[in-house]
């Protein structure tokens, strides 16, 4: 696979306008931290693939909704000479480089790649150069849960990747929580925000593990 043929945009907003638009029931400061924890793990994963990376946020971004935002920041990534672009954001946790290794692998194959979330949504696109029609992109039903039919009807070709989960909001911590507190130890004060909004028998005797183990970082 030529690593110079395909490109990874991480389009995302940045951690304080993240916090803004996202309650993870820390307040505001603590929904930064969250989002900032957030966003340096994708950026340290996305760097282990060993692909070009790009930064997309609103301070480099061109005014308008969010389709008109995201193909301006891949027609960008084309500009640059790239043949294929791998679109991801700032809240999949559980994306590792692997995944991405093998959706560029796919795309170098001429295949468009989708990773589908589990809210209709999806947490990854690949496309080919010759497959990129801003005007037709920009009018797909962006942040909706009909996001994922709308791409496969306009990319029926397209290969269905692995299916993960996104975090928005203090309810998508709860459903992830054993997966988080490894993942994020540094913001271990902070995934235990409430006790009482994550007290089961179960999590309580984890927490106690994990409390033994503050200050190590988690295996990768």
């Amino acid at each position: 696979m030529s690593a110079s043929s395909t490109a990874i945009l991480l389009f995302s907003r940045t951690a304080s306008a993240e916090a803004k638009v996202k309650s993870f029931g820390a307040g505001q400061r603590g929904n930064s931290r969250i989002a900032r924890g957030l966003i340096e793990r994708t950026k340290a994963t996305l760097a282990k693939t060993g692909l070009p990376v790009f930064r997309s946020c609103e301070t480099n971004q061109v005014e308008g909704n969010f389709g008109q935002r995201l193909t301006n920041a891949m027609a960008q990534v084309y500009a640059e000479g790239f043949e294929r672009v791998l679109v991801v954001g700032n809240d999949c946790p559980s994306v590792l480089p692997s995944h991405l290794r093998a959706a560029a692998q796919m795309l170098e194959q001429g295949q468009n790649v989708l990773g589908p979330d589990r809210r209709g949504g999806v947490w990854l696109i690949g496309l080919q150069r010759t497959d990129f029609i801003a005007g037709e992109l920009i009018n797909l039903s962006w942040e909706t849960p009909g996001l994922y039919a709308d791409m496969t009807a306009m990319f029926p070709e397209a290969i269905d990747f692995a299916s993960l989960g996104d975090l928005n909001s203090l309810e998508d911590l709860r459903q992830n929580w054993f997966y988080l507190r490894r993942q994020l130890a540094e913001l271990f004060d902070l995934l235990l925000i409430s006790e009482a909004t994550f007290a089961t028998p179960v999590v309580q005797t984890e927490r106690v593990a994990v409390s033994r183990r503050l200050g190590r970082a988690p295996p990768v």
